[in-house]
């Protein structure tokens, strides 16, 4: 009987050593199987932000050429509107000179 009882635990034993066998190869696929998603999600994650850093880099590159243009186009307005207020200042000089003749003469 003690034999009997003694292979009867045996048994329970390594069916019990079986079962955890199966359920850490299990356990180690599931793992394995994870860990494969998680690195096609990291390279897809790597992909979209060096889209996006790329993007963001063209982005840049447009508004610096935007603002470089606005720049030149302020600038040769600001000489455009220099060159009016030079020509009216002028222009008012003449005229308050030439008045300035008339009344002269007209006066003599």
């Amino acid at each position: 009987m003690d034999n009997e009882l003694l292979t009867l635990f045996v048994g329970i034993i390594a069916v019990c050593m079986v079962l955890l066998t199966v359920m850490v190869a299990v356990i180690g696929l599931q793992a394995f199987n994870t860990m494969k998603k998680v690195d096609l999600f990291i390279i897809n994650m790597q992909n979209e932000v060096n889209f996006l850093f790329t993007k963001a880099a063209l982005t840049m590159n447009e508004l610096q050429e935007m603002t470089s243009y606005i720049h030149i186009k302020t600038k040769s307005l600001a000489y455009k509107a220099s060159n009016g207020i030079a020509k009216i200042t002028l222009g008012t000089l003449v005229i308050d000179t030439l008045f300035n003749i008339f009344q002269k003469t007209k006066t003599k």
